[in-house]
């Protein structure tokens, strides 16, 4: 096996194809998502209001379960704000503020929460990461939906303004804080963390992502200090930090004109507070139809159980109609036996992974006769009747398979002698979100990847991808200590990516795997189909496989893709000018992809 580089033949373009380029650039964004500084903070509530809130929202388990034990079909919230505390905590770890557990209904008899027109307020402190806060839970509960809800949290949890002035010498830049911000020169803790550079018109600056994933320093501020104004604060940037200098560098300002450069009256936003806006925990078969998160940074979790779970017509985002730049983050899905849909959803502003869907290893501590002994941060779901898979750690090597005869974490007895697998790492293709479908959604403006790691079957169709920092990363390896699984059988078909992964080592559609040695040779991804879809602008090149065994990149249409931005003192060697490569393949069918060049 050896790398291959795919020279797409040169063709041609008639002015229809040129139409059909110019037709598939991303529309702007809905009037109602469009963003401004200009636009008010949101709802403000009196003393009084919060308080008749929180009465209402002391109704709201005790009127779902006295419906649910009397065998309703539903149960309906009248419209209106609902207000709920923190969480609390007990032996089995967090109680979400609004906390259904143990609402189990057979498929043939589903139980629905209709909250139309209802909003739940959840009073959280603006503490920093790693602090984390749990707002909505559903836990041990089958065959529930959620219809309307929207989320929302009192105090904001990030800090947000408008660039006023742009101090490179300084190493900072001054913005002018929108309304209903946090002011970290008030806030107790650490006031340092990740920032998020943005366009005047609310577009993530996706360039400036190449600093992520190139320095030290990241994007991070060290911290926050007064202004030259009432309202206005000095947001000093990492020691380190390569922001400022690349948005002075002639090369860079022509690569990515003003859209991927920080002027006055463009935006940061500065990551604070960390929330499970809503988590699903051991769960099988529930739903959620036109729910609406708010939260900032507020992420989606699922976690072990049945899952098969359907997400349809969700939005998660900042507050519409707002001067918010920063609401719901990412969608977080793991060690489930099946994966989730999401069908027809809108993601905007996420300041982490996009989506992440994941299988848990099993790192093999000890051997002893025909038990293994897990480390003790695996959490590598594992019942009686499970077949494991195996792998060396150093090199990813197959080491064949056992049957789980009895499992007592972090110990489990085999069918067969254990001794073979010492130091290796265990795979439960059992539970690993196999089957998900993202169908139909809108992601945009988003901070990094769209991460599958594990899954056997999964469909990314017809979704449009804009402006992300990251692409797609179909991604095994042996370095997460938790998160993993091998991918297999993974479909992406029909999308549209645009701006994604644009900064200069952005790969818009990655896939691959790799040991513990940084030495793997064998080929454990496989069955990967890449077939219809449009890349705009990646960055590096649009898709690169490593180590993946089986497949097809077919039918697929380039554009300004592999065609490396000229920045100073980088040079783009050969194999950085194709828009495919595929490392260490093998069975990889590669037909009917098209190049399109400016007509």
């Amino acid at each position: 096996m050896r790398s291959t580089l795919l020279f797409l033949a040169a063709m041609p373009l008639t002015s229809l194809h040129a139409a059909d380029a110019r037709n598939h650039v991303s529309p702007p964004p809905a009037a109602e998502y469009r963003f401004s500084f200009d636009l008010p903070a949101g709802p403000e509530f009196t003393v009084a209001e919060k308080e008749a809130q929180r009465a209402k929202g002391a109704q709201v388990v005790p009127m779902v379960r006295k419906a649910f034990e009397a065998g309703a079909e539903s149960v309906t919230l009248a419209p209106g704000d609902y207000r709920f505390g923190q969480e609390t905590w007990d032996k089995d770890g967090p109680v979400y503020a609004l906390d259904f557990r143990g609402l189990k209904r057979d498929s043939a008899k589903p139980f629905r929460i209709l909250a139309h027109g209802v909003t739940f307020w959840f009073d959280l402190p603006p503490d920093p990461w790693p602090s984390n806060h749990f707002a909505l839970g559903f836990v041990d509960c089958s065959h529930v939906t959620l219809e309307g809800a929207t989320l929302d949290r009192d105090p904001r949890g990030c800090m947000e303004g408008r660039i006023t002035q742009i101090d490179t010498d300084g190493n900072r830049i001054e913005i002018e804080a929108t309304q209903g911000t946090l002011d970290l020169t008030k806030s107790g803790g650490t006031t340092s963390g990740r920032l998020v550079p943005f366009n005047g018109d609310g577009t993530f600056c996706a360039a400036f992502y190449s600093f992520q994933v190139s320095s030290q320093a990241g994007l991070n501020f060290s911290r926050v200090e007064p202004g030259t104004a009432q309202g206005r604060f000095w947001v000093v940037l990492d020691a380190k930090s390569e922001l400022l200098k690349a948005n002075n560098d002639p090369a860079w300002m022509r690569a990515y004109g003003t859209s991927g450069t920080l002027q006055v009256g463009d935006g940061l936003c500065l990551i604070r507070t960390s929330t499970t806006a809503i988590g699903v925990i051991g769960c099988t078969g529930m739903k959620f139809i036109g729910v609406s998160n708010y939260i900032t940074k507020g992420c989606l979790l699922e976690a072990r159980g049945g899952g098969g779970h359907l997400w349809k017509g969700c939005y998660f985002g900042p507050r519409p109609g707002t001067c918010h730049w920063q609401g719901s983050d990412g969608f977080l899905s793991g060690g489930m036996e099946r994966g989730s849909t999401l069908d027809g959803c809108t993601m905007l502003h996420t300041t982490d992974d996009l989506i992440n869907f994941n299988g848990l290893w099993g790192y093999i501590e000890k051997v002893s006769g025909r038990t293994i002994t897990l480390h003790r941060d695996s959490e590598m779901p594992a019942h009686p009747g499970d077949r494991l898979q195996f792998y060396g750690a150093q090199t990813g090597a197959p080491l064949g398979s056992a049957v789980v005869e009895s499992a007592k974490h972090p110990e489990l007895t085999l069918d067969r002698d254990a001794a073979p697998l010492a130091r290796a790492v265990a795979e439960n293709p059992r539970w690993q979100n196999n089957g998900w479908e993202v169908r139909d959604c809108d992601f945009r403006d988003c901070y990094q990847r769209f991460l599958i790691q594990g899954s056997h079957g999964g469909t990314l169709r017809n979704c449009r991808f804009t402006r992300i920092g990251s692409g797609i990363v179909l991604a095994s390896n042996f370095f997460t200590r938790n998160e993993g699984g091998i991918c297999q059988g993974i479909r992406i078909l029909d999308n549209v990516f645009e701006d994604v992964a644009i900064h200069p080592d952005g790969v818009a559609l990655a896939a691959g795997f790799q040991s513990l040695n940084h030495a793997a040779s064998t080929p454990l991804l496989s069955d990967l189909t890449v077939q219809g879809n449009r890349f705009l602008n990646s960055g590096r090149r649009a898709i690169e496989f490593n180590l993946v065994s089986g497949g097809s990149i077919t039918g697929n249409t380039f554009e300004n893709s592999g065609k490396p931005r000229a920045l100073s003192g980088k040079a783009s060697p050969q194999e950085d000018s194709q828009p495919v490569l595929l490392k260490q393949c093998q069975d990889i069918v590669v037909k009917d992809n098209r190049p399109l060049t400016d007509p």
